[in-house]
């Protein structure tokens, strides 16, 4: 079965249990999927019966050797489950549509791959020397938000910024997925905007390029980011931050309530020639 952002919802009872996470029947994954399992590996990071099921399909394990799923998921204390993807030897040239998973434990590591891998990824994706400086631009804003808002407050032993791609050739698109596991929406903007009920509420209210924490008035990153996804590349942005979810598109912004997860998830989808 393929489990995409428009079925992961559904599926997160199954895929998600009792501190395991169970791709087994999985058959593809996109970005979104994968920053998601990204996060609930470091949600269960710590519980001595965490468990890892990889998936049967040779494809998806391929893939996932790609984008080093493997070498991020040793970093996490999951080698024991590894054995599947260890005994794949792959070229990676074999799919240079996929970006393997960059984990940037600082600020400083991020804004270096930003100039240079990031950058060279746009590139290899086919995209124009004129759209490359803004695509590389809304990573930017994506991964300084997550320094900005989470710095001495990481819930966990676990902090930085995940980024991962995926560039769909023949639509002519990109999905770029930026995952923190870090105090989220509600708990940056709730001390500043203490009436706040919800993630959904929070996400909204970012969205809106009001950001900043209490005596800060920086924040128009997300609002730009919108603005230039939808307008200049009519594309989408999707943000889900605890348990709200909150997509943006040319009809609008749409909410749900959804299963929760550790931290943010953040997406843009841009297309061009």
């Amino acid at each position: 079965m393929d489990i995409i952002f428009n079925n992961i919802y559904d599926q997160m009872p199954k895929i998600f249990k009792e501190h395991t996470i169970d791709m087994r029947e999985c058959s593809w994954c996109d970005p979104w999927v994968i920053g998601m399992i990204c996060l609930k590996s470091i949600e269960y990071k710590n519980f001595r019966d965490k468990n890892l099921i990889l998936p049967k399909n040779k494809d998806i394990l391929l893939y996932l050797k790609r984008m080093h799923f493997d070498i991020f998921m040793e970093e996490l204390t999951y080698i024991n489950f590894l054995d599947p993807l260890n005994k794949i030897c792959i070229n990676e040239k074999d799919n240079p549509g996929v970006h393997e998973i960059m984990h940037c434990n600082f600020r400083d590591e991020f804004n270096a791959r930003l100039s240079s891998k990031i950058r060279k990824m746009f590139t290899g994706f086919g995209m124009s020397s004129d759209n490359e400086p803004l695509t590389t631009s809304l990573v930017g804003e994506m991964g300084n938000n997550v320094f900005d808002h989470n710095e001495g407050l990481w819930p966990t032993d676990v902090r930085g910024a995940i980024i991962l791609a995926q560039h769909f050739p023949t639509k002519n698109k990109t999905e770029v997925v930026v995952a923190d596991p870090g105090i989220g929406f509600l708990g940056s903007l709730k001390p500043s905007n203490p009436s706040l009920k919800d993630d959904s509420e929070a996400i909204l209210l970012g969205l809106s390029g009001v950001s900043g924490r209490v005596g800060e008035k920086r924040g128009n990153g997300l609002k730009v980011m919108q603005d230039w996804t939808l307008n200049r590349f009519d594309g989408t942005v999707r943000i889900q931050s605890g348990g709200g979810l909150v997509v943006v598109d040319k009809n609008g912004k749409h909410t749900s309530s959804v299963g929760p997860i550790l931290g943010t998830l953040v997406s843009f989808v841009v297309k061009y020639n």
